[in-house]
């Protein structure tokens, strides 16, 4: 037998040290060029961006925030379904701060963060960090799953101007469906816990949580494209007919952006989509515009969601502190009800 090379074993070592110390430091810096990029186009189109900004009227806008906010609501019961298919049935506040305050993690660059935080908030509410992990990572794939399905009602309109990018997520569509069935998602799951070294899922995924999670998914990319449908019909582009278009472009977007891991919640991928989806009816920097308001409104709605659940466990946490001193000030009358019962005496 030929004796090992130790220079060659310590390659690999040496590659996977320089990309580790490499990663950190260039997603911020892929990042920030993501924004100068958004940046520029906004200062090249700035007349009709201007023009979109000023033509948008309040209360499309505050209908807007609505249906954003809304859909962030349906996403967290999917959440919700998928955690509870796993054998931890948590309150919808609960399930709330987990959920809200993790996804917060999206806009730092990488898709790990937010799991990485719901699966630590998911520790203080007695969840396994592991069952928090298989349930973040099943909602991922059924996000983009049914976000790929709702995505065909905007191929038509976007296949035209961004072939390449549109053809790559209409070609994942029969593998997203086929990933989305239970059996193999559950496997795909398992192989991912394999990979990490750790112990399968307690049981497998049911078609009845993976069903409802779809549902409460698909919920979701409607009213995240009637949030768009408000705010172009404020310029009286769309009308009735753009829903789809709107519903279907926002998906594909929302799509892109899950895929495109190194942007921080998919940004730049998300709005070249949306300016796609929105130009046949208006003018570039109207759509560019529009795309920059709602990705304003979905930043204010995760924002507010996670501030309104961290509240709601800030309360909860006064409320038992309180519950301790409110029973201690019971304690005397406790003892003359004792006092007044009948008492038993045992015979000699």
């Amino acid at each position: 037998m030929s004796p090992s090379n130790p220079r060659s074993a310590a390659q690999p070592a040496g590659i996977r040290s320089l990309l580790g110390r490499f990663a950190p430091v260039a997603r911020p810096v892929f990042a920030v060029l993501i924004f100068l990029a958004i940046g520029y186009a906004i200062a090249t189109e700035w007349q009709g961006v201007r023009s979109a900004l000023l033509t948008l009227d309040w209360p499309s806008v505050v209908l807007s925030f609505v249906a954003a906010f809304a859909g962030t609501v349906t996403s967290l019961m999917a959440w919700r379904a998928l955690l509870a298919d796993e054998g931890h049935p948590l309150p919808v506040l609960v399930a709330g701060r987990i959920f809200f305050v993790g996804q917060l993690g999206k806009y730092l660059p990488g898709s790990v963060w937010s799991i990485v935080m719901q699966m630590e908030l998911a520790k203080s509410a007695g969840v396994q960090r592991g069952r928090a992990f298989t349930t973040s990572l099943a909602w991922v794939g059924l996000s983009l799953s049914t976000a790929l399905c709702m995505g065909v009602l905007g191929f038509p309109v976007l296949a035209s101007a961004h072939q390449g990018q549109v053809w790559v997520l209409v070609a994942m569509l029969p593998f997203a469906l086929v990933a989305s069935a239970p059996p193999v998602l559950t496997r795909l799951v398992n192989l991912v816990l394999r990979i990490m070294r750790k112990g399968p899922l307690p049981k497998a995924l049911s078609w009845r949580g993976v069903l409802t999670a779809c549902a409460w998914l698909s919920a979701t990319w409607v009213l995240f494209g009637v949030h768009l449908w408000l705010l172009a019909n404020a310029l009286g582009a769309p009308g009735l007919s753009g829903v789809t278009r709107c519903i279907g472009g926002f998906a594909l977007a929302m799509a892109a952006g899950v895929i495109f891991v190194f942007a921080p919640s998919g940004a730049g991928v998300r709005e070249a989509l949306i300016v796609a989806a929105l130009s046949p009816v208006m003018t570039t920097g109207q759509a560019l515009g529009i795309a920059v308001v709602s990705r304003a409104l979905f930043i204010l709605a995760d924002v507010s969601s996670a501030g309104a659940a961290a509240l709601s466990g800030v309360r909860r946490i006064r409320a038992a502190q309180a519950t301790p001193a409110d029973d201690a000030a019971d304690g005397p009358g406790e003892v003359v009800m004792d006092r007044s019962a009948p008492e038993t005496v045992s015979p000699r």
